[in-house]
């Protein structure tokens, strides 16, 4: 009973990582201080530039206008290191916990190969199928760790792609 569960928690895992993964860096990642800090003075700044009438007061007008491009190329090199530093961990995290959940279900399927995940009795009769369905355990009328891995990874993955 233990495969059973087991082996369909880890390829589910492996099927919404990608969706786990977005929730998870959003709840860690926020912007830098200093993201912030520019977007509170770009805004000042636009609200300061809004009060100015281009008319009357032109050359003061120009002054606060060339304030807010540069504060906005900064904010925006700022906005792609955050945006580079959210991609770094949201990689990380989703090709690790690919790797981590890969590797369980390869030793799972080298180290529990003979034993059956599951025995069904004499009355079910999966002929012409059985043997492949059971292969390396050699126990009638089951289902290897090797065969449940692959079916539960075509299923979780097509609950996944119908999910999208």
């Amino acid at each position: 009973m233990f495969l059973l569960f087991a082996i369909t928690i880890i390829c589910f895992l492996l099927a919404f990582t990608a969706r786990a993964t977005n929730f998870i860096v959003d709840l860690v990642i926020r912007d830098s201080p200093e993201t912030r800090a520019l977007r509170a003075e770009s805004e000042l700044t636009r609200r300061e530039l809004s009060r100015i009438s281009m008319r009357d007061d032109y050359i003061n007008y120009v002054k606060v206008e060339r304030k807010l491009v540069a504060i906005d190329a900064k904010l925006n090199e700022s906005k792609s290191r955050d945006a580079m530093r959210r991609k770094i961990y949201e990689y990380g995290f989703q090709y690790g916990t690919y790797a981590l959940a890969s590797l369980g279900l390869v030793i799972i399927s080298i180290g529990y190969r003979y034993q059956p995940v599951v025995v069904f009795g004499d009355g079910f009769n999966f002929e012409p199928f059985g043997k492949a369905l059971s292969f390396p355990t050699g126990v009638s009328n089951s289902v290897s760790p090797v065969c449940w891995i692959v079916v539960n990874n075509l299923v979780a993955r097509a609950i996944a792609g119908y999910l999208k």
